[in-house]
């Protein structure tokens, strides 16, 4: 099928997302790359997936639902891919779709071709997944891992890059002070970020962190359960001496209300406390909560 050219007035028109403005490595070549954007049509058998991608696994029900959809009503929304040789495509942004299309039978997918360099592929991919994607937080992690070593980015440079905080930022990365197995356990989804997160006050004592850890797998132990039983631990004198802890329904609120304002929370002695970094930040979550003045 023949190549189209548009004219794309923004990333937004291709992905279909509010992304344009995070996407800074861009730069200067951003009016370029949209220049010569290209829509075509390309077999999925000249397709390969993103190295860069942050999502690490992806839900097999979730992927049959979307095939039926693009079964009865194609496939909407094209894939974004660089041209890497004269055949071969990698996908930037889609790759949920690619997989989804295969599963439903087709042979070939609607494109839109933009040419990048490595890192402008990098930083699109981990983006354009962070700001779309509900990414679990140990892919979240992962992800802001690889902007800050690939991309060189500080804590503050990733959270401005995807609106959120940088206590936000640094707290989930916090999960990556665990070792590789509860890692693991997170990204297969053995466990959940709540019933680990207790056990990084241990992060300093491995053996008692990985013998705690078995219990909390082997009884598929509640958050609650993981508090006390450190505080036992702790009381022991082999564990990490700590304060009261927080009832399962606290830490759960605070964990809802920190992915709602993209910062760090803390709900004490009848207080709820909201962290900022600075007055653009302190404006953005008054305006996620509607209380900026017009």
């Amino acid at each position: 099928m023949a190549k189209k050219k548009y004219t794309f007035q923004s990333l937004n028109d291709i992905l279909g997302d509010d992304v344009d403005d995070v996407v800074g490595v861009l730069g200067d070549n951003k009016e370029e790359i949209l220049r010569t954007a290209e829509s075509n049509t390309v077999p999925l058998s000249s397709m390969i997936t993103n190295p860069f991608q942050p999502r690490k696994n992806f839900n097999q029900e979730e992927l049959e639902n979307l095939a039926e959809s693009i079964k009865e009503h194609g496939l909407i929304q094209p894939i974004v891919v660089t041209k890497i040789d004269n055949s071969n495509f990698q996908i930037v942004a889609g790759e949920r779709r690619f997989r989804a299309s295969k599963i439903a039978g087709l042979t070939e997918v609607p494109v839109v071709v933009l040419k990048l360099n490595s890192l402008q592929i990098e930083e699109l991919a981990i983006i354009e997944n962070i700001q779309r994607v509900d990414l679990t937080d140990i892919e979240e992690a992962i992800a802001y891992n690889q902007m800050s070593k690939k991309l060189n980015l500080t804590q503050d440079q990733i959270a401005t890059k995807i609106k959120k905080s940088r206590p936000y930022v640094a707290n989930i990365m916090r999960l990556l002070k665990f070792p590789t197995n509860i890692q693991n356990a997170l990204l297969e989804g053995k466990v959940t970020t709540g019933q680990v997160r207790p056990l990084l006050v241990l992060i300093d004592k491995p053996e008692v962190l990985n013998s705690l850890f078995k219990k909390v797998m082997e009884k598929n132990m509640t958050a609650r359960e993981v508090e006390m039983l450190i505080k036992f631990q702790s009381m022991d004198g082999t564990g990490t001496k700590s304060e009261k802890p927080k009832s399962f329904e606290i830490k759960h609120l605070e964990d809802v209300i920190q992915k709602k304002l993209g910062t760090r929370v803390s709900i004490e002695k009848k207080k709820l406390v909201i962290n900022y970094s600075n007055n653009k930040d302190l404006n953005r979550i008054l305006e996620i909560l509607d209380l900026l003045e017009d």
